[in-house]
């Protein structure tokens, strides 16, 4: 068992609100079996309900898949990432109409992420309730407590706004369906998801006793990420600043960069010192699987590979292009304009000699090339060539070592991972601080933190069979100072989109920068001759940055929730 803080759903306390549910009625009936918030106004029943509440940043373990903050659909399938992957029927209805732009407001899978944005809401209110009405809790624990569920509260509303855009904000004060039939999504919720993101950031401790509780440190990470989606640069940058300066892990240990970028993503260092913040997963605790990472389960090598299901989530040839170097340095606008070979386009010549980033042998998966620690992989390994394409997903996938303790074999086929889903890591947050000093003229201090992530890389190791270097790897970092402010923004976005590639983060960072449309309809244009499932898809301005607000939340609102525009 990991020393970690465990979602584990405690039997005291089984139960969640869902803030809109199938029928009105449901909201005002307590669900079969289920206690009462007033029977556990208790210290005991509220720190309970308090790890309920960290389960819900799980999502599919209680809405369903493509609901977590791992984000590969609504982040990586609608980005110029990657493509569905798989078969074109394979969760096609839910799927093919989000990677296409396609998407209606009675989507099943739309219909759950809102669900999970909304239950994990509702359950850090229901923590906040209890809060109120225990008498047996110190003030100590009072604050503490009240942070953490603010956190909760505020991450998950965040997590709402940049996907859907108009949405209510739910405080604990919203309980009866009059209530929740009273609340509009016409006014921006920012100011409270502020609010709550700053309330944690105030008031939790440096230190949690368990790892998986968020610290001061790591909600001032995600408050200052809340302030740069609103291009609040200032004062975005002086909470980095300070999370850079004085942040650590719960164990103590100053954050900063791992020195090997492969070991970012093993178990072994899932709780390091690069981690700021990760839903705690485990496997072979005697559940089941019930606290695997339910997101991940379809988004392995197929047949003979590493899992054997199911085959979703491959990188696109745009993103491995994105990787080529020019003596080590990328290749800002033209990378596109010829592909990394591969095993479809060159059978008989497929293993690409160019100059590359390091990185791309950690991120994507290159059938003649070493896979982590499994030998080279190979071209069974994809479940379906002319739909999903010719790379395999990476980052995530266990290694062969890590098998019976981070990795265990599902039910059905698919594999039960255990490794924790990290929510922000440090070289995002030096990268966001990065784009904040540009906007503030800090060029030369935003060059330091992108040449600080291009070092690591530099560094790290690139021999994966024991003997050789995989590919001809080549970075280097931005030598002379930065000069021009457009240029140092290109620079900057470029490195999180080689850096954060497949970790769910590319779509959202395309809708901030107001360049989705622009970027996804170049992608589409050059992806679709060689993947013809996207052609025809156009991506709207205005419309297709958000997702729809799910027909079934319209409908039970009475008319007060609004759609989004364009659907």
């Amino acid at each position: 068992m990991k020393n970690k803080f465990k979602i584990i759903l405690s039997v005291a306390t089984v139960f969640f609100i869902s803030v809109v549910s199938c029928q009105d009625e449901f909201l005002d009936r307590k669900p079969l079996g289920a206690i009462s918030e007033d029977a556990i106004a208790n210290k005991a029943g509220v720190e309970g309900s308090l790890i309920v509440a960290y389960r819900t940043l799980g999502g599919s373990n209680i809405a369903g898949w493509y609901t977590s903050p791992m984000n590969w659909v609504w982040g990586g399938v609608r980005s110029d990432d990657a493509y569905k992957g798989t078969e074109a029927s394979d969760q096609g209805s839910e799927i093919n109409p989000v990677e296409r732009f396609e998407v209606l407001p009675n989507s099943s899978s739309v219909a759950s992420k809102w669900r999970a944005v909304y239950d994990g809401i509702g359950m850090a209110n229901v923590v906040l309730r209890q809060l109120a009405k225990a008498t047996d809790i110190n003030e100590a624990d009072k604050k503490r407590i009240t942070a953490e569920a603010r956190f909760l509260r505020g991450f998950h509303h965040f997590e709402g706004k940049r996907t859907f855009n108009n949405i209510p904000y739910v405080d604990e004060k919203i309980q009866t369906t009059d209530e929740y039939k009273s609340l509009v999504n016409t006014a921006s919720v920012w100011p409270q998801i502020e609010a709550d993101l700053k309330t944690a950031y105030d008031n939790l401790p440096n230190i949690q006793a368990q790892k998986g509780r968020v610290n001061k440190w790591a909600a001032g990470a995600i408050y200052g990420k809340a302030l740069l989606y609103q291009n609040k640069f200032t004062e975005a940058k002086a909470v980095f600043d300070q999370v850079i300066a004085n942040g650590t892990t719960n164990n103590g240990e100053k954050f900063g960069l791992l020195s090997d970028f492969k070991d970012v993503f093993r178990g072994q260092f899932e709780n390091s010192k690069e981690i700021l913040f990760s839903i705690q997963y485990t496997v072979g605790d005697g559940t089941g699987g019930a606290n695997s990472n339910k997101d991940a389960e379809l988004t392995n090598p197929h047949n003979d590979g590493p899992v054997g299901c199911c085959g979703f989530y491959q990188p696109s040839q745009s993103l491995v292009n994105s990787f080529k170097t020019d003596k080590g340095l990328p290749l800002f606008t033209s990378y596109n304009n010829t592909d990394i070979k591969n095993h479809e386009s060159n059978p008989s010549n497929f293993v690409d000699d160019s100059e590359l980033d390091p990185r791309v042998d950690f991120t994507v998966g290159r059938v003649g090339i070493p896979y982590k620690d499994y030998g080279t992989a190979k071209a069974s390994w994809i479940r379906n060539l002319a739909n999903g394409g010719p790379w395999l997903p990476n980052k995530h996938i266990q290694w062969k070592d890590e098998v019976g303790t981070y990795f265990v074999s599902g039910g059905w086929g698919q594999g039960q991972l255990g490794k924790n889903q990290t929510i922000i890591r440090y070289a995002d947050l030096i990268l966001m601080a990065a784009e904040c000093e540009v906007e503030v003229g800090s060029l030369t201090k935003a060059q330091d933190y992108v040449n600080l992530v291009r070092e690591r890389a530099a560094k790290s190791s690139t021999v994966m069979d024991g003997s050789k270097p995989a590919a001809n790897y080549n970075i280097s970092t931005y030598s002379g100072t930065w000069t021009d402010k457009a240029e140092a923004r290109t620079a900057v976005r470029f490195e999180r989109q080689l850096e954060l590639a497949m970790e769910g983060h590319r779509f959202y960072d395309l809708v901030r920068y107001g360049i989705a449309d622009a970027v996804i309809n170049a992608f589409t244009a050059k992806e679709s001759k060689i993947r013809t499932h996207l052609a025809g898809s156009t991506f709207r301005k205005g419309k297709d940055e958000y997702l729809p607000i799910p027909e079934f939340v319209i409908n039970q609102s009475g008319g007060t929730i609004k759609q989004n525009p364009g659907y």
